[in-house]
């Protein structure tokens, strides 16, 4: 009963998304005009991120007393005082980077680590809870990302994820590009995929939108223009999930 109503519930969600994308091609044609890199900076894209990350994290927090945490992104760790307002017993920060070499950052906590997202210093089944940012410029090679993720949680952990909706609007070319042409994501059907992949089960899926909510954050006439131009169109994708213990049958898909 419990998968059936979360079916129904992610289904509608995935209509929802489809009609969002519909609504973003009729608006720019086959190939988007309009994109978040050329219409906001990238500093005011991660403000309207963080934003956005503050609406969806801090409430799906679970119980951390002598759990251990680690939030994963890039430099600086942004949900570290709801974190550390919950009293785990260890909390590591890893900040994401190109290098296959692992670095020290701090050493009191959090801990901060620098290190690849495909190969993070920790043993399989370390942590409690996973925060991963993935709504950065450096997202990368997302699948291996959720395999990595999978392999530290422990099992019955509670992993969160904030990332870029499959369905905003993102240049399609350039130097810089908020969504990297390694990420494979298409749809809200892929993250089943790979959760699957990585043993972990989705038991929320929220969406965050360029909304009234955020109209006090475009200030300039040229800002308040930009809004009117995408409001509705959807910002970012938030995922919780759990790690699914191992199964004499075998891992069962959560849809």
């Amino acid at each position: 009963m419990a998968f059936d109503f979360l079916k129904k519930g992610m289904d509608a969600l995935i209509g929802q998304a489809k009609r969002a994308k519909k609504t973003v091609e009729v608006r720019g044609g086959p190939t988007p005009i309009l994109s978040l890199e050329s219409r906001l900076a990238i500093p005011k894209m991660k403000g309207l991120i963080e934003r956005m990350g503050e609406r969806f994290v801090p409430p799906a927090l679970p119980s951390l007393q002598e759990k251990t945490v680690l939030e994963w992104g890039e430099w600086p760790l942004h949900f570290k005082n709801p974190i550390q307002a919950k009293k785990p017993k260890l909390f590591y920060g890893v900040i994401v980077g190109n290098s296959h070499q692992t670095k020290v950052l701090q050493s009191e906590s959090p801990y901060l680590i620098q290190a690849n997202f495909k190969s993070i210093p920790f043993e399989s089944g370390f942590f409690d809870c996973v925060l991963c940012r993935l709504a950065t410029p450096a997202q990368g090679d997302v699948i291996s990302l959720f395999k990595e993720l999978g392999r530290v949680l422990a099992p019955e952990g509670c992993a969160l994820v904030l990332d870029f909706h499959p369905f905003g609007l993102y240049a399609k070319s350039g130097a810089v590009r908020l969504r990297s042409v390694q990420a494979t994501i298409r749809g809200l059907e892929d993250y089943y995929k790979m959760c699957r992949m990585a043993g972990l089960q989705i038991t929320e899926v929220r969406e965050g939108f360029f909304d009234d909510t955020l109209r006090n954050q475009f200030v300039t006439p040229q800002e308040m223009s930009v809004f009117r131009e995408i409001k509705g169109t959807p910002l970012v994708l938030f995922l919780k999930m759990i790690k699914l213990r191992p199964s004499v049958h075998g891992p069962r898909s959560p849809v």
